[in-house]
């Protein structure tokens, strides 16, 4: 299903991602041969901020009935669109007391689980696609554990293109968003960091009330991906990117620990494996969707502001800033140093 949605996006990369950063991550919950009646059914509940008419809502009623009928009716997916389950904050709420299962969760929603997770978003840390990769191989194992610890199944990574800055006006370098209104996402840890080390005045709002706000001037500017701001039809009240980029979007599925230890054995090894193989086998994909919305932008009007040799010198000594800002409040400096090292490497 992933690769249908992105296989509309090559022929209509506007119209056709409306769904596409949560889709880049969609994930296939086979099950296993066990039978049931309609009624002993068992529900994975899963939450998404995609809109109840978007492709990606169809697809996981897709997936409930083939969930259905690889369990011969035991386990299905019973979904919370549009948003009703609330923010990633909200959900996650939902999730430690056991009103929802599942959700897919981006870095800032998952560092409210393990803070350490704030590291993926810190500026300069990560900076290419063969970055992350190295660091995600390298660290699996250890936030798997952490994450277990905190209630939660970490099932697989996803992400959702390369962060770049999006406004209404141009931005050449950090100090530009002082005259501007950023958005802010309350529970992004990074984000207050950058605003406030570059002395911007940012307006602190949840994800979905981001697209009003961007009509209404109450802000008019913002950190996203293309596939994101595309998909979440941000783009149409902003007219500027900036050519540069500044890491990588990165979320994962992730689901309440009880719950999934509450699979069968069968079920579990099938959901993992057909997690990963969709991760996988679509991520070279995702990649190419974004540079095409990012593409698609350009090809609408989007002014591409470059960053010139002051403005790069301005930039690497704001990220350097926030990253020291944030060690041993958000994560250790071990950490931060361990990670660094491993993207070094990456290069």
């Amino acid at each position: 299903m992933i690769r249908k949605i992105i296989a509309a996006c090559r022929v209509s990369p506007v119209k056709a991602c409306s769904s596409a950063v949560v889709a880049a991550m969609m994930l296939t919950l086979p099950g296993g041969p066990t039978s049931a009646t309609a009624e002993e059914t068992q529900f994975i509940r899963i939450a998404t901020l995609a809109p109840r008419d978007s492709e990606l809502a169809k697809g996981f009623i897709k997936i409930d009935k083939g969930l259905k009928d690889a369990t011969k009716g035991a386990w299905g997916v019973k979904l919370y669109p549009s948003g009703v389950a609330g923010d990633e904050v909200d959900v996650i709420r939902k999730m430690k007391v056991g009103q929802m299962d599942a959700s897919i969760i981006t870095s800032t929603g998952l560092a409210q689980i393990v803070r350490d997770v704030n590291v993926l978003n810190a500026p300069g840390v990560i900076n290419s696609y063969k970055q992350l990769d190295a660091v995600q191989g390298a660290m699996q194992a250890e936030w798997g554990k952490s994450f277990d610890s905190a209630g939660f199944k970490l099932l697989a990574w996803g992400e959702t293109g390369q962060y770049r800055w999006f406004s209404k006006t141009g931005i050449t370098k950090p100090s530009d968003l002082k005259t501007m209104r950023p958005w802010i996402w309350p529970a992004s840890h990074v984000m207050k960091e950058i605003f406030s080390t570059v002395g911007a005045n940012g307006v602190p709002l949840g994800l979905p009330e981001v697209y009003g706000a961007l009509q209404t001037g109450m802000i008019d500017m913002i950190i996203a991906s293309s596939l994101a701001v595309v998909a979440l039809q941000w783009h149409a009240n902003l007219k500027h990117v900036t050519e540069r980029t500044s890491g990588v979007l990165v979320g994962a599925m992730i689901m309440n620990k009880q719950k999934w230890d509450s699979l069968p054995p069968e079920v579990q090894k099938q959901v993992q494996q057909e997690v990963r193989k969709a991760t996988e086998g679509d991520k070279e994909e995702t990649r190419k969707s974004d540079d095409r919305a990012y593409a698609s932008l350009l090809k609408r009007g989007y002014v591409a502001d470059k960053t010139d040799t002051n403005g790069e010198k301005e930039y690497l000594k704001m990220a350097e800033d926030v990253r020291k800002h944030m060690v041993g409040r958000i994560y250790p400096a071990e950490l931060l140093t361990r990670v660094m090292k491993i993207a070094s490497d990456a290069k």
